[in-house]
C-alpha cells in the first residue's frame, strides 16, 4: 500500500513541476528561449528564402530561381545553426539540474522514482523546445520575406506570401503552415536530444547525496 503510494506521481504534475522550473528561473530561460529562437529562424531562412525565389521564377519565367543558396552551402549552415541550438538547450538543462539536486532529492525522498524525474525534465526542455521553435518560425519566415524583397524585389511579394514550392526536404512540398511545423519539430526533437544527458544526470542522484549538496 505504502509502495502504491510512493510511486503514484501523475503525469500533470511532472508537467507542472516543469513550469514551476521554468517560471523560478524564467530570466535564464527566456535566454535559451531567444537562443533557440535565432537558431531555428536562421534555419527557416535558409528553408524558405530559395523555394520563394523558385515559386516567384516559375510564376515569372525569369532568371531568379539560383540565386539563393548552393544546397551544400544551405545545409552546412543550418547544421551549424542547429548545433548551437542543441547546445544552447543542453547548457540550460544541465544548469537547471546543477541548481536543483537538492530538489531531486527531496521528491525522492517523498517517493518519487526516476521515471518521475525524467518526466519532470523532459517536459521542461520540450517546453523550451516549443516555445523557441515557434518563435524562430515565425521570425524566420518574416527574414525570409525580407530576404526576398531584398533579392527580388516587393514586385512579386505576393508570390512569395502564397509561395507553394518543391523544397529539397524529404521530397516533401514545403509551404509556410509546413515550413513553420517543421521547424517547431526540429526544435523540440533537437530539445529531446540535447536532454538525455541531463535527464539521465538527474535520475541518478540518490536522495542522501542530493541532501548533502552544496551548489
Amino acid at each position: 500500500m505504502n509502495h502504491s503510494q510512493r510511486s503514484t506521481f501523475p503525469i500533470f504534475e511532472a508537467f507542472l513541476f516543469a513550469l514551476q522550473g521554468i517560471r523560478l528561473r524564467l530570466g535564464r530561460m527566456l535566454l535559451v528561449v531567444a537562443g533557440v529562437a535565432v537558431a531555428i529562424a536562421f534555419t527557416n531562412v535558409l528553408l524558405t528564402s530559395d523555394a520563394m525565389i523558385k515559386a516567384a521564377a516559375e510564376k515569372a519565367a525569369g532568371p531568379a530561381e539560383g540565386q539563393g543558396l548552393q544546397p551544400i552551402f544551405r545545409w552546412l549552415w543550418m547544421g551549424v545553426a542547429l548545433l548551437i541550438c542543441t547546445t544552447g538547450t543542453l547548457n540550460a538543462i544541465v544548469m537547471s539540474v546543477t541548481e536543483r539536486i537538492k530538489e531531486i532529492g527531496t521528491l525522492k525522498c517523498l517517493g518519487s522514482r526516476n521515471i518521475h524525474i525524467v518526466e519532470i525534465f523532459l517536459f521542461e526542455s520540450v517546453l523550451l523546445g516549443i516555445v523557441g521553435g515557434v518563435a524562430g518560425a515565425l521570425l524566420g519566415y518574416g527574414g525570409a520575406l525580407l530576404n526576398f524583397v531584398a533579392t527580388v524585389g516587393a514586385g512579386q511579394l505576393t508570390t512569395a506570401i502564397a509561395f507553394h514550392a518543391q523544397a529539397n526536404f524529404l521530397g516533401l512540398e514545403v509551404n509556410v503552415l509546413l515550413c513553420i511545423l517543421l521547424c517547431t519539430g526540429i526544435s523540440a526533437s533537437l530539445a529531446l536530444l540535447a536532454s538525455v544527458i541531463p535527464v539521465l544526470m538527474a535520475a541518478k542522484v540518490e536522495p542522501a547525496a542530493a541532501m548533502r549538496y552544496e551548489v
